[in-house]
């Protein structure tokens, strides 16, 4: 069994972790500059300061050699500061049983990607801790609540984590995990120290009170109580009739609230959101809903962290026609409604998609594998039409729209499509799983079709 190289962070005082010869021990933060390359496990011992021991956990993570490596406590440093540790660990067996795990899975992880971006040091925090999850730390006076203390210091920047962590969501790589809370932003500067208040639905002031109304039954005046009593006796001040029993003489009406600014007498009051940052007032409906919640990584963010980014790689094939996939479903619709009104204005949908990329990727490396989609592209330049439009709806799979064009077309030039598989091949073996998949209207259209559910079937059809 390979030993690890273990460096220790030791603080002041008596130590948990016993001395051994594989554990080299240094006593300040530039010392970590010099050993976080070579390093297999971090540890924090000591009695103290603590202070010193949560800034090194702080510098360990943020450094782009050690950012992902495990570090393991003897004992807590702080609900905060255990966020960047793997954990508070028993016994050295126990740090070195850990270490061993994440220092294999860490051996697969593109080192030179993982020094050049921000994504791929989350991706390989995450790899390394393959049944982790990024948590979302409580900070009550900031004005989103909530952050996540690992990222933030992984990234290195004063970026949106918010808005980073679902862009990677939104990219494939990363997992929903735990749902923690659901919180209310201001709709204008995005915080979420809001003030809930009740206000005149006539002019808006939070000037009102509290009334209890009385309802004459004779004249069938309203007014407040206050204005019923004279001389120790209900009265009304309309029509002068003494008000002696109620439910005969009189009653109270709905109306319990009058705004003292303009007058207004009213059953409920309407609920505003009055931000205390930058004092917009919102209805609740406006405010902006954010779930905050735990993050995992998914088994594209897993490939992506062995191989490097594949999506530059993906994004060669963005040069054809390309238009956003809204769009492109948009074209979809007007043609399907065109087809349908005229029934010559036939058109075709080749949907192709790269299935094996990742793991060849993996096999000839990231360089030839972006060498053999841009080949690839090249060739689909030639074949693709000035009139024809892409898009791409995944990471892997391209959609090509062909106007005027009748089964016969589309199958021809899927079946010149399909041949691409040729360009990288090992001997008779074609390495590249170039799935391709064709519908014309009106041959293969469906009653109720529409762009989502012919893109759906075809995307299934490209999964079988």
């Amino acid at each position: 069994m390979e030993p690890l190289n273990v460096v220790r962070f030791r603080l002041r005082g008596e130590t948990f972790f016993p001395d051994r010869p594989f554990i080299r021990d240094i006593a300040s933060l530039d010392e970590l500059e010099t050993v976080a390359a070579d390093a297999d496990l971090f540890l924090v011992d000591g009695e103290g300061p603590l202070a010193d021991g949560r800034a090194f956990l702080r510098r360990c993570r943020s450094h782009p050699e050690s950012c992902a490596k495990p570090l393991f406590l003897p004992t807590s440093l702080g609900e905060e500061e255990d966020l960047f540790a793997d954990g508070v660990v028993e016994s050295l067996d126990d740090a070195l049983r850990r270490g061993r795990e994440m220092r294999d899975r860490l051996a697969q992880v593109n080192g030179p990607a993982l020094r050049e971006s921000k994504d791929f040091r989350l991706l390989a925090y995450l790899f390394a801790r393959m049944d982790g999850e990024l948590e979302p730390h409580r900070y009550p006076f900031t004005p989103r609540v909530y952050g996540y203390p690992v990222a933030e210091i992984l990234a290195g920047d004063d970026g949106d984590t918010f808005f980073w962590l679902q862009s990677l969501k939104e990219r494939g790589l990363l997992a929903r995990g735990t749902l923690t809370d659901r919180i209310r932003l201001c709709p204008r500067c995005d915080c979420s120290h809001l003030n809930y208040i009740d206000v005149c639905p006539n002019c808006g002031s939070i000037d009102i009170t509290r009334k209890e109304f009385i309802h004459c039954f004779t004249c069938g005046r309203v007014g407040p109580t206050e204005d019923f009593i004279q001389e120790n006796q209900m009265r009304c001040p309309f029509c002068s009739t003494r008000l002696r029993h109620l439910g005969s003489d009189y009653d109270h009406p709905l109306e319990s609230y009058r705004c003292n600014d303009c007058g207004h007498r009213f059953v409920e009051a309407d609920v505003v959101a009055d931000c205390f940052c930058c004092r917009t007032r919102s209805r609740p409906d406006e405010l902006v809903v954010k779930t905050v919640c735990g993050y995992r990584i998914s088994e594209a963010g897993k490939t992506s962290a062995r191989v490097g980014s594949l999506e530059d790689v993906y994004a060669l094939l963005d040069s054809l026609n390309y238009v956003v996939p809204a769009y492109f479903n948009q074209l979809l619709n007007w043609s399907l409604l065109l087809n349908r009104r005229y029934s010559d204005e036939s058109f075709s949908l080749i949907a192709m998609r790269l299935a094996n990329l990742p793991e060849l990727s993996e096999r000839l490396g990231r360089q030839k594998a972006t060498q053999l989609v841009d080949a690839l592209a090249g060739r689909l330049r030639q074949m693709v039409r000035s009139t024809d439009v892409t898009t791409r709806t995944a990471l892997s799979t391209l959609w090509l729209f062909l106007p005027r064009t009748d089964a016969a077309g589309a199958a021809i030039l899927a079946g010149r499509i399909k041949e691409l598989e040729r360009l990288a091949a090992e001997g008779s073996e074609a390495l590249l799983d170039f799935r391709v998949r064709a519908f014309s209207s009106p041959d293969d259209v469906a009653e109720g079709d529409d762009a989502g559910r012919i893109l759906a079937r075809m995307a299934g059809e490209l999964e079988a």
